[in-house]
């Protein structure tokens, strides 16, 4: 691959834009699996061992979420420093597609890399306690047991700050990159990104709060 397509800012941001949006769709199903637990039970480990039987085709999905991830940090990293580098000089001009005027905007878009880092930690501990946990693979034990220990539920209800935080302007960011910055859609683009975080972030933050009470 020329290395030098990569250093282009217009396909830096499409890939960041993309692999974003993937991301965000594996957190819908993700959460959409999790909520499984508090169907029958059994269901919850049912789905996973469903998935786990697809074999190859599993660890190559688990394959393609890594690689997104890290090309999604990777590319927003050295995107950063290029524009640190390189700053317009009427940096105040406003384009008429451009949503930057937001204050909520500006606060979410200066915490990218902050949020995304912090995520990043976070997964690596996730990943730990349930995809490669040595021991018992019960997952609704694991999910269960966790969450009976009131600071783990702090833990994780603290690590979905820096994601609803990086979703409250990835998301718009994502779709404008992809070239749905039109006078007509822009305007929505800060309130859809603030849907789908709020909606992700009550989503799992209900998860830990019902099991812990449930075991009180």
């Amino acid at each position: 691959m020329n290395t030098a397509i990569l250093s282009n800012s217009v396909v830096q941001k499409a890939l960041i834009a993309l692999s974003g949006l993937f991301l965000c769709a594996f957190l819908l199903f993700h959460l959409w699996g999790n909520l499984l637990l508090f169907d029958t039970p059994g269901r919850y480990n049912q789905l996973a061992q469903e998935l786990e039987a697809w074999g190859w085709l599993f660890h190559g999905l688990e394959l393609t979420l890594l690689v997104a991830f890290i090309t999604h940090v990777w590319l927003t990293i050295a995107l950063r420093r290029q524009q640190k580098k390189f700053v317009p000089k009427h940096t105040h001009l406003r384009h008429k597609n451009t949503w930057a005027g937001s204050w909520a905007v500006n606060l979410t878009s200066r915490f990218m890399v902050i949020s995304g880092s912090l995520m990043l930690g976070f997964l690596i501990i996730h990943l730990q306690q349930f995809r490669f946990h040595p021991g018992e693979r019960n997952l609704e034990v694991l999910v269960t047991q966790l969450f009976h220990n009131p600071a783990w539920v702090a833990v994780y209800e603290l690590a979905l700050l820096p994601v609803g935080l990086h979703l409250a302007h990835g998301f718009g960011s994502s779709l404008q990159s992809l070239g749905l910055g039109h006078e007509h859609i822009t305007p929505w683009l800060p309130r859809w990104s603030q849907m789908v975080s709020l909606i992700l972030l009550l989503g799992y933050a209900i998860i830990p709060l019902a099991i812990y009470g449930h075991s009180r």
